[in-house]
């Protein structure tokens, strides 16, 4: 696909262009859009992830660049050529939501596995997580979806605000959640962590939130240098754990920060870099670390 940008906007809206310079109005700027999709329920603000990890046996070949993209209504929707021509998009899932929200029932955040675009991981507004295989055959409805809800008996029955997995084992996800823990009494916390066997034919979810404040959590992300590592975007700053299999989990504000909300987290395709990005105080970079985190502070 060469060198391209993506960006979202209201009710469904995906545009793409070839230019740095390419604004809405450019002629460099081209939908990207699933057809078919506009009477879907979505959110206002459209979540897509293009694939942007791996190589040659990943979905990423030399040649043409990484093709696959993934985009959430009620369903997920996906291509394998960047999302263009946009009848390219085929719907690769059933309704992963429970319903209970009308119009609010959708896919809120997905995303590919780092180590594979053939996994991908789905949290929805109204509580439900699945996990998918056999993504990428660009044939309608060809992906195997896994609720690994479980009737809500561990992972809380409130918003799902993201959803990641471990980016070395893609059976391995990560949930976080909206709300307070007085909204879910029976089932407080705010990160979760499950573990499935193959295929997910079996499953258990573990309340990693330890000490935690009770606070909305929005992102979550894993470090590739060292997954024990995991960083939590909440309501009111970012937090971090050196080692997400500890129990009880140790949570370590980062004081470095703006007490703000953390709306989303990535990762470079070269694992160097995470950016943080807010609400209200712009975005922020740090080098990826491979021990002891921010031991230098963002940048």
């Amino acid at each position: 696909l060469q060198q391209r940008w993506y960006y979202s906007s209201q009710n469904g809206n995906i545009r793409m262009t070839t230019s740095a310079s390419g604004g809405l109005g450019s002629s460099s700027t081209v939908s990207a859009t699933p057809s078919g999709w506009s009477g879907e329920r979505k959110p206002f603000i459209t979540n897509f992830q293009l694939y942007h990890f791996g190589g040659e046996t990943t979905g990423c070949p030399a040649a043409s660049g990484c093709g696959r993209i993934i985009a959430g209504s009620f369903r997920v929707w996906e291509s394998v050529t960047g999302g263009t021509p946009t009848t390219g998009w085929k719907p690769n899932s059933p309704d992963l939501t429970k319903g209970t929200l009308a119009d609010r029932s959708y896919i809120n955040q997905l995303s590919y596995a780092v180590s594979t675009p053939e996994v991908a991981i789905a949290g929805t507004n109204d509580g439900n997580v699945w996990l998918g295989f056999g993504m990428g055959q660009d044939v309608a409805d060809s992906a195997t979806w896994v609720n690994l809800t479980d009737g809500n008996a561990v992972l809380p029955n409130r918003f799902i605000l993201d959803v990641v997995t471990d980016p070395v084992d893609p059976l391995v996800g990560y949930a976080v959640t909206g709300g307070f823990d007085q909204n879910t009494p029976a089932t407080p916390g705010h990160v979760f962590q499950v573990r499935c066997t193959a295929g997910c034919a079996t499953f258990s979810w573990r309340n990693v939130s330890g000490n935690l404040p009770n606070i909305p959590v929005n992102s979550v992300m894993v470090n590739p240098n060292n997954p024990r590592q995991v960083f939590a975007g909440s309501d009111w700053g970012l937090y971090f754990t050196d080692d997400v299999e500890a129990s009880p989990v140790v949570w370590q504000k980062h004081a470095g920060l703006p007490n703000v909300m953390i709306w989303d987290m990535t990762i470079d395709r070269g694992f160097t870099t995470l950016a943080v990005w807010t609400r209200s105080r712009g975005a922020w970079v740090w080098p990826l670390p491979q021990s002891d985190l921010f031991a230098n502070g963002f940048e």
